[in-house]
């Protein structure tokens, strides 16, 4: 796909969204007007084109028309959805600052944006997808040569393969070995003949060893040919997940770690949510909690509240609540509990078991130890103690830990694999949403019954 097109496709994509935007607002200044005779003018629809306009402005701010080929389908709606509600907030904001009918225009807004967010990510679903298949075709592939024919060279070949939407037709590898496992089109001196006779849309760079070629030299030949150059790290394969080029001053380095919640954007969200959800939920939950401490109280002598040291973000302790479920004795910040563990109490099995247990945490989120959704946080001495003997252990500890989880909702709690547990806090880190959350959210509640908690005999 030529650069040329690209810009039409974007000018396309953005008048379209704004004929959505219009539209959405029109029907429902329509609907509005016939049904609850709304105070609305021919100022009000004037104010509502300029307010389409300046959501499409902010699409364009966020960059949602980038046509990048390694975009994801996920990636791209994602970004649709946090454009919009942007628009939507500075609208809303608007609203309640100037306009002399708040609720009145805060209804018109909140269904326009509803409906046409809907329709946009229909849209750029079915959009992205069709450019997608276009790019998988024969007629619209861009053509690439590889420098190098190493560890990187075969990588990028499979990751072309595997993901045919790139739109990537490998033409060959240049390089000075003999016999290499790809399509050899001639050694790096003739890089500069090959270029022009191929003529690539991109050259990707993968030197691994090749003598004394720098990588300098093959930048320049390609610059002078008007050809695009991708450099493939030789320390690609030590990266255990996403990373990101940040800059120390003029020099470029590798974060081989970043997540996505080292994004301010992505942590301002969730710890709003956790902030929100937290409040609500202590004040719903209140009586049930006022029951669990009347219970423990009368189960067994001791605190109600049962206070442990746990490990939390940037390897820092912090105080864990829990309502106490066992009877008070010396090995509460030393062993995990077992099945038929002698030290719980009957209504602790019972609030252990509904996970009633666990409701003060909700304060450990409100005051910012702990987030909803998250890894497990665990005792010092487990942390000290896996760190050793499991790879990737501390990575769980680059977020705050969680009251649930991925690994939590697929049965990983309490005394089961650690191995699983870490592979499932390790995936959910590098693969953070605020919908993954909500996801995690949701599917809590029907979890919470079957934990491995058994009464003791």
């Amino acid at each position: 796909m030529g650069q040329k097109n690209k810009t039409v496709l974007l000018w396309i994509s953005f008048f379209l969204d704004l004929l959505i935007n219009l539209t959405a607002l029109y029907f429902v200044y329509t609907y509005l007007n016939k049904q609850i005779n709304a105070p609305f003018g021919k100022k009000a629809m004037a104010i509502a084109l300029i307010v389409a306009l300046a959501t499409s402005l902010i699409y364009l701010m966020f960059n949602i028309y980038t046509l990048k080929r390694s975009a994801h389908l996920h990636v791209v709606l994602i970004k649709t959805v946090i454009a919009h509600i942007v628009a939507y907030s500075s609208v809303t904001m608007m609203i309640m600052i100037f306009s002399p009918e708040k609720k009145t225009f805060f209804i018109f807004a909140s269904v326009c944006y509803g409906i046409s967010l809907v329709i946009l990510l229909i849209k750029r679903t079915i959009s992205t997808k069709l450019i997608h298949k276009m790019r998988a075709s024969t007629k619209n592939r861009r053509k690439i040569i590889i420098v190098g024919s190493g560890h990187g060279a075969r990588a990028f070949v499979k990751q072309v393969e595997e993901n045919e939407y790139l739109g990537y037709n490998i033409l060959g590898c240049v390089t000075d070995k003999e016999n290499p496992k790809l399509n050899k089109l001639g050694v790096v001196a003739e890089l500069d003949e090959i270029i022009k006779r191929e003529n690539p849309y991109e050259v990707a760079i993968a030197i691994e060893n090749e003598g004394e070629i720098e990588i300098k030299d093959i930048i320049n030949i390609c610059d002078q040919n008007g050809v695009r150059a991708l450099i493939i790290p030789i320390t690609h394969k030590y990266f255990k997940s996403k990373f990101q080029i940040d800059m120390i001053g003029d020099l470029p380095v590798i974060n081989t770690r970043a997540v996505p919640l080292d994004n301010i954007a992505n942590a301002v969200m969730k710890r709003t949510m956790d902030i929100v959800i937290s409040f609500i939920m202590i004040i719903l939950s209140s009586p049930i909690m006022l029951f669990a401490a009347i219970g423990v109280k009368l189960s067994s002598p001791g605190k109600i509240i049962f206070k442990q040291k746990r490990v939390g973000k940037n390897n820092k302790t912090f105080t864990m609540y829990k309502f106490r479920s066992m009877k008070e004795n010396e090995q509460s910040d030393e062993a995990w509990t077992t099945d038929y563990d002698p030290r719980k109490t009957r209504f602790g099995t019972f609030l252990r078991k509904t996970g009633i247990d666990e409701l003060p945490q909700l304060f450990n989120v409100l005051f910012g130890s702990m987030s909803i959704i998250g890894p497990r946080p665990e005792l010092p001495k487990y942390v000290e103690e896996y760190s050793k003997t499991i790879p990737l252990y501390m990575v769980k500890h680059q977020v705050k830990p969680g009251i649930t989880g991925l690994a939590q909702i697929y049965g990983y709690r309490g005394d089961t694999s650690i191995e699983k547990r870490i592979e499932m806090d390790i995936k959910y880190i590098e693969n953070w949403t605020i919908f993954s959350d909500i996801k995690i959210l949701l599917v809590t509640p029907f979890k919470m019954f079957n934990r491995n908690e058994k009464y003791v005999k």
